[in-house]
């Protein structure tokens, strides 16, 4: 069986070392390195159905996304970078005989009923409907060195939104993990669509299988809410894209483990893609990333950055060449400070590894 879980060990040791936050110094207690996490919410027309018909121009862009996801498995292999790729059950199949038989027998009843993914029309195969199948691409992203395949959940399940319940989650989780096993994958780490994190549902996110989430940036801004929020989170969200009087958040690994067991490896920033109308605060945006590396890097701090696919879809050149610039800074601190690539089962599995060290029980 392939295994969507790349394993490293995380659990290396660095010296107390100065690091900057705020214009103040400070001396990190960090006795790990510090590490870039990529995750990535590979999604396809799933992510985008309820706001784009398939009339729109940006369903006409999903051919992109696809190039997208081969141009990103490039620069990580050239990069040797890791990367988490938070896929939606409904592409782990390349037919509609594939992927049937994993369909859960219960699902939500959204109120907004636009959010109901099961009434679009999935075409026989990935060749005729390759806006919602892409089987063959989740083998590419397996059989990259250092990527791990991890779910989105089965149906792009909205985990905030009213008329839904617990059971209609765990009936998407169990059959995201089936339709993951029918491609010969283990998937162990999950990503929310949307961002939409309800704590409610940690019992049942361990209960399949599932050992460590994104959780969300620590900010007003980035509070889980039904809808995406609302428009002052949004403008806030873009602000703190260019702009913040502090570096983006990081995290300590010693936070990571929540008290249930399952770890959060919380978001730090969103790679916004590039926009001509705002090209002028381009320098902003490259060192306001450059400024979360450098803090992780120097504090021995996780810095977790996540995109869309689809994000690279439009303005190709500018994206890639922002992604360039953001892997070249890692490279500088990689040599100078020693921060490390990882992904998120990395993450988890060097935090349990290393407390059944301390307490006995890492042999």
């Amino acid at each position: 069986m392939v295994s969507g879980l790349r394993r490293r060990d995380c659990v290396g040791r660095l010296q107390p070392i100065a690091a900057e936050r705020g214009g103040v110094e400070t001396v990190s207690n960090s006795d790990r390195p510090g590490a870039l996490v990529i995750s990535l919410d590979f999604e396809l027309h799933w992510g985008i159905r309820d706001h784009v018909s398939r009339d729109d121009s940006a369903y006409g862009r999903l051919a992109e996304e696809r190039r997208a996801v081969q141009d990103l498995i490039s620069v990580f292999a050239a990069r040797r970078i890791r990367a988490t790729w938070a896929t939606v059950g409904f592409l782990f199949a390349s037919t509609w005989d594939e992927l049937s038989p994993h369909l859960p027998a219960i699902r939500p009843g959204y109120q907004r009923s636009e959010l109901d993914p099961y009434g679009e029309p999935v075409g026989p195969d990935e060749d005729h409907d390759p806006e919602h199948l892409a089987g063959s691409l989740v083998d590419l992203i397996a059989a990259s060195p250092g990527q791990e395949v991890a779910s989105h959940t089965f149906s792009h399940y909205y985990c905030l939104e009213r008329d839904q319940n617990e059971a209609t989650f765990r009936a998407d989780l169990a059959a995201a993990q089936s339709v993951a096993r029918g491609r010969g994958l283990i998937v162990s780490s999950l990503v929310f669509p949307r961002n939409q994190w309800n704590p409610a549902y940690t019992g049942a996110v361990l209960d399949l299988g599932f050992r460590c989430i994104r959780g969300n940036q620590r900010s007003w801004a980035h509070r889980p809410a039904p809808g995406g929020g609302h428009r002052r989170q949004r403008v806030a969200r873009l602000a703190d894209t260019y702009v913040g009087l502090t570096p983006p958040p990081t995290t300590a690994w010693s936070e990571v483990v929540l008290p249930s067991g399952l770890c959060d490896v919380p978001a730090s920033a969103f790679l916004r893609p590039y926009s001509t109308r705002r090209r002028q605060l381009e320098p902003l945006r490259r060192a306001r990333l450059r400024s979360g590396l450098r803090y992780a890097a120097r504090a021995g701090r996780i810095f977790h950055l996540w995109w869309h696919p689809y994000n690279f879809a439009h303005n190709r050149n500018e994206n890639l060449s922002l992604l360039e610039h953001v892997l070249d800074d890692f490279d500088d601190l990689s040599r100078t400070e020693g921060i490390e690539t990882l992904t998120m089962s990395d993450v988890s599995d060097g935090v349990t590894q290393g407390e059944a060290a301390e307490t006995g029980g890492g042999r």
